[in-house]
């Protein structure tokens, strides 16, 4: 699909850019009291001022995007923005299905105490196969980004051709994001019974100094990433220990997954 770069002047689309009077005054625009310099200069024609849709649209704060399909300009207020954007998803097949694991980033501008995921997954020709569903950590604030996996046991591993996400949330909270630092960090497997897992443990601390501030619901997420940088294994746990305390430790169980090169681990709370 070729590039559409949105230029949209309110009312018009200009035919040519000779229309315009380049010799006149050029026109400013002021935003809020203060000058802001369009990429599109604003233009008078039969005596109108149009100026560039998109750029005042967004520094209003207004989300706005191209539907090439029904060539249309959609713009979006932040208050009905979608909670959640996907940064990327990974379909990993093993021998009971496959899992999907997947990073979400809060784009809005809300705090919220619960939050889902649901996936239909399609085939090639488009056909939902099945339809799969994950839970958020509380607490996700605004330009953070969290963790999911979504395991499926059936034997349609095979058919999956995309998949395609939405996101809920509900609870609106006002917090400060989780400060907290990590310690202690071990990677082991257990000697003594024979099975897939790995185990995370370690160790957890506030590194704020905000009294005020209350971990409910604390979870810890560790997620491992392969030389490519690409997610191959996630896994996430309750720390009720550290709700009421600075301190606190954890141990996360991880089914077996691919090799991985680095790992990143990650506070939530409401």
């Amino acid at each position: 699909m070729k590039k559409f770069i949105i230029g949209l002047l309110i009312g018009v689309i200009l035919a040519s850019a000779g229309m315009a009077a380049g010799e006149e005054k050029p026109v400013k625009i002021v935003l809020n009291g203060k000058e802001v310099q369009p990429d599109t200069p604003p233009q008078i024609i039969d005596d109108r001022t149009f100026v560039p849709l998109r750029f005042v649209a967004e520094s209003l704060g207004i989300n706005v995007s191209w539907d090439a399909d029904n060539w249309t300009v959609v713009m979006t207020t932040p208050e009905n923005m979608p909670p959640y954007s996907l940064v990327s998803y990974q379909k990993i097949n093993d021998e009971y299905g496959y899992v999907i694991l997947g990073e979400v980033e809060n784009g809005s501008n809300k705090t919220y105490s619960e939050g889902k995921v649901k996936a239909e997954v399609l085939d090639a020709g488009g056909n939902v196969i099945e339809k799969l569903t994950a839970t958020l950590p509380p607490g996700i604030t605004p330009g953070e980004t969290a963790y999911f996996k979504m395991r499926s046991d059936s034997d349609k591993r095979n058919l999956v051709s995309s998949v395609k996400f939405s996101f809920s949330a509900k609870g609106e909270i006002d917090i400060t994001p989780a400060e907290v630092s990590f310690s202690e960090v071990r990677f082991s497997r257990d000697p003594d019974i024979y099975n897939d897992f790995t185990y995370v443990t370690g160790e957890i601390e506030r590194s704020d100094d905000d009294l005020k501030r209350k971990y409910n619901h604390p979870l810890v997420q560790v997620a491992l990433f392969d030389k490519d940088g690409k997610l191959v294994n996630f896994g996430e746990r309750d720390v009720d220990d550290f709700e009421q305390r600075k301190y606190g430790e954890f141990k996360i169980t991880l089914e077996k997954g691919p090799d991985y090169a680095s790992y990143k681990l990650k506070c939530f709370s409401d």
